[in-house]
């Protein structure tokens, strides 16, 4: 009933009612406010999904991409520019880091690009490079150096001070963590340094530093198991030494991050293995899990100081939860589940669809409570970020279903909303973006 209907009916004993009424549908509530300038993401074009399976890298190659993505927050600007960056989607979706000020971002090459006549991914070399790229100009981003780190570099991430890089080497390298200088747009001489009580066939997918920049935490996948490490630096020369526990999580934790206040480091479970049929295939469903981290000792049970780090949540995901991310609130954790999206057409297992998954997570417990999971129209999705205000979600689709997308540019930025009651929206918004993205990082 209109309030003007309520005015004529029982005279003004009820204006005040309607005049509420009236107030309060002046402000509909907003399709999007989406709190960021831009994302950056990295695209492999030089493999289809099914490759994953098939081995076949497919049709129509292209150059490898970082793209700059500008967004306006009601979302109806989305414009694009890209730029050749080797870049490989064969590791975790961490290849793409910022520098704290967002002004510089690093790619990590696993793989290196498709070479003339290659037709499978045993063709692909692999890759070495670290690149820097020059993001101040979002209009404009340029590349400012490339270093060689070693054989198949995968995660990367960039202290929190801006000067210091590290990355993570596949085992076939035999060294397994790079630490790279950075100061004044230039790289340094590469350091190399051994994790203390890892073996050196145990991969190490990712390092992630902790807010403080005094930590890294290091995922184990083979062993299933969380270590952290302290961090030193005497001059140019970094130094690391064990901290505390190792933390068994769920089986294959492919990459993790810290909470923003430091307390918590969370991660992604694939439950990955040769123990499955087809290594990742037909791998049950996975989870996301909550560890306590301990910043300083405490006194031991015997009495004397230990650190001590503890397994406090965990929740279900859905297939192949491969990328996380935490919301700036530290009350919300999202995983991009890729199902078996990536299946050949002929592949029974195929699902014409992946995922997101929704958890609520306690900032004091580290407790995580599933709230949503949404399926949607995609293939192969890896990594997600929140905007800054945490009530939204873009994420980075590898490949599309429908043919009548252009096999170029059939990547896409989705965007999603957290309701109130923690569903999943997903908006009816999407910028095109290079075949084969995978990685990506908000820019605020």
């Amino acid at each position: 009933m209109k309030p003007q209907t309520l005015i004529s009916m029982a005279g003004s004993g009820v204006a005040l009612i309607a005049m509420t009424l009236t107030a309060m549908a002046q402000e509909p509530a907003k399709y999007s406010d989406f709190q960021g300038a831009a994302i950056a993401s990295i695209s492999d074009g030089d493999m289809k999904a099914s490759a994953y399976i098939g081995g076949q890298l497919g049709p129509d190659p292209q150059p490898d991409a970082l793209t700059i993505t500008r967004i306006s927050s009601d979302l109806t600007t989305l414009e694009s520019v890209s730029i050749p960056v080797s870049n490989s989607v064969a590791g975790p979706p961490t290849a793409i880091a910022l520098t704290p000020d967002q002004t510089t971002a690093f790619v990590t090459e696993s793989f290196g690009a498709r070479p003339a006549g290659g037709e499978t991914f045993r063709d692909l070399p692999v890759g070495a490079k670290l690149t820097a790229i020059d993001i101040s100009d979002r209009a404009a981003p340029k590349v400012i150096g490339s270093i060689d780190l070693g054989k198949r570099p995968e995660g990367v991430s960039v202290h929190p001070g801006g000067d210091l890089v590290v990355a993570t080497l596949h085992p076939v390298d035999g060294r397994q963590l790079a630490f790279v200088p950075f100061a004044n747009g230039a790289m340094g001489e590469v350091q190399y340094v051994t994790v203390p009580g890892v073996e050196k066939s145990e991969r190490i997918t990712h390092a992630e530093w902790h807010p403080s920049g005094n930590f890294l935490a290091l995922t184990l996948v083979n062993s299933a198991e969380i270590m952290f490490v302290r961090v030193t630096r005497d001059g140019s020369n970094v130094a690391i030494e064990l901290w505390g526990n190792k933390v068994l999580t769920s089986k294959y934790p492919f990459m993790g991050r810290f909470t923003p206040d430091g307390r918590h480091f969370l991660t992604g479970n694939l439950y990955w293995g040769a123990d499955v049929p087809g290594i990742w295939a037909e791998a049950v469903d996975g989870d996301v899990t909550s560890i306590r981290f301990a910043s300083e000792a405490t006194t031991g049970r015997g009495g004397d100081p230990e650190v001590r780090h503890f397994l406090v949540g965990r929740a279900q995901a859905s297939k192949d939860p491969e990328g996380i991310a935490i919301s700036p609130d530290g009350q919300w954790v999202v995983s991009v589940n890729l199902e078996t999206s990536y299946a050949p057409k002929t592949d029974a297992r195929l699902t014409m669809y992946s995922s997101v998954s929704l958890m609520r997570l306690d900032p004091e417990t580290g407790r995580l409570t599933h709230a949503d999971t949404l399926r949607y129209d995609g293939i192969l999705p890896e990594a997600a970020t929140f905007d800054a205000s945490g009530k939204f979600i873009s994420i980075v689709t590898y490949d599309s279903h429908d043919p009548t997308v252009d096999p170029k540019t059939a990547a896409s930025l989705d965007f999603f909303r957290i309701t109130p009651q923690g569903k999943l929206v997903m908006l009816r918004k999407s910028a095109p973006l290079p075949r084969g993205a995978h990685s990506m990082q908000l820019i605020r």
